[in-house]
């Protein structure tokens, strides 16, 4: 069995949430950075290849950024398998849980939002 600390998997867990809130924003701007471009050379003459260079060139960078996420999102599955085979494993740290087929090899898709306790006591 793996033993971690919980300080550690709290660092952890807040460091991952940081990450994929980065990304999105990096790729966000990436999206915005193509739309104004877009809007601001439509009436430009700008030539159509030159046009698509430069589309391709963003398209390329987005592409890079999101299937960096995709890294992301597998390491954050790795994780989670590691944190539930380890001492930490009834601690809860706030973040996502990992889909079925991560933990359990079964293509079973898992909720996109954790349930909500019950009020009710």
């Amino acid at each position: 069995m793996t033993f971690l600390t919980e300080a550690a998997g709290r660092v952890i867990s807040s460091d991952m949430v940081a990450v994929f809130h980065a990304t999105d924003d990096a790729l966000l701007s990436s999206a915005r950075v193509a739309a104004s471009m877009l809007e601001g050379t439509a009436k430009s003459d700008l030539h159509p290849r030159a046009k698509q260079k430069l589309l391709e060139s963003l398209s390329a960078g987005f592409d890079k950024m999101l299937a960096g996420r995709r890294d992301m999102v597998n390491a954050h599955g790795q994780m989670i398998v590691i944190q539930r085979q380890s001492n930490l494993a009834p601690v809860g740290f706030g973040c996502w849980g990992a889909p079925e087929k991560v933990l359990t090899g079964q293509d079973r898709a898992a909720p996109m939002v954790e349930p909500m306790p019950s009020a009710v006591a």
